[in-house]
């Protein structure tokens, strides 16, 4: 093959070189465990700073199974139409754009979270810059959206809008995950290692089987640690988002539990 490359004209040799360009331009790229925005460059020769313009992605975190563009005008043509919702199979579609939950898209259109994860077979509440989502029924995504998010799976009194809990705690994370995906809870529950009994008086169910939504509960250090269960890999094992476990206070962090130890902790339902 290098003698049959080398035969060929500079005129050739060149289209070559702007036909693999074009097929770059459109390359999709879906991120495997282990992988971080660097290895994926390295693997494309493009950089780090390319790809998260392209996908309009504001820190260096990437999710197993998240699709990305490699290469391209990528995000300044997804964002033209980002706030645009086509009809389609009686609902209409929406291009996620940074900043975005699954709780501000419910609501914008007038839907459930649940509605929107079932539509697209989601495993988890994490969604990301220029996926595109299918949104059943509901309205056209002018107006504040009719509905409510997702239906709390416990309606205790002890739920509040408020977050009490002190800010950038692993409590004050859980607490709004858990309001972005409309399952509240309590806001005082008081310190970590205080979540399961308290969650279980207020008639939550406390076990230790995860689940995704729910929220993992341990007794590490003097208050304890919460975090919040993103989804369950096929292995078995739990990708949490937490706060203050391996990095400061106010900056999330992704985890992942292995499968031999997540009946170790307690899961809050």
């Amino acid at each position: 093959m290098k003698k049959l490359a080398f035969a060929v004209t500079a005129a050739s040799g060149t289209a070559a070189v702007l036909a693999n360009h074009d097929a770059e331009a459109s390359t999709q790229h879906t991120v495997k465990s282990g992988e971080s925005l660097w290895t994926i460059a390295q693997q494309y020769n493009t950089s780090v700073d390319e790809i998260k313009q392209n996908n309009n992605i504001s820190n260096n975190m990437v999710f197993p199974g998240q699709v990305i563009e490699i290469g391209g005008s990528g995000s300044s043509d997804s964002s033209q139409s980002s706030n645009t919702s086509s009809e389609a199979s009686g609902g209409s579609s929406h291009t996620v754009q940074s900043g975005e939950t699954l709780a501000i898209i419910a609501n914008k259109y007038g839907v459930s979270v649940d509605e929107i994860v079932s539509a697209n077979n989601l495993n988890g509440y994490i969604i990301y810059p220029n996926q595109t989502l299918q949104i059943p029924g509901g309205s056209d995504g002018t107006g504040g959206g009719g509905g409510s998010t997702s239906t709390p799976t416990n309606t205790s009194q002890a739920s509040s809008d408020q977050n009490l809990y002190d800010w950038g705690q692993c409590t004050w994370h859980v607490f709004n995950r858990r309001a972005e995906t409309g399952q509240p809870i309590s806001t005082y529950w008081w310190n970590a290692n205080n979540w399961a009994s308290a969650a279980s008086a207020d008639g939550y169910t406390v076990n230790n089987t995860a689940a995704v939504g729910s929220i993992m509960q341990n007794y590490e250090g003097p208050m304890g640690h919460v975090a919040y269960v993103e989804r369950i890999n096929p292995d078995g094992s739990l990708l949490i988002s937490e706060m203050n476990y391996n990095t400061p206070p106010g900056t999330v962090d992704y985890r992942t539990i292995p499968a031999s130890q997540v009946s170790s902790y307690n899961y809050i339902h």
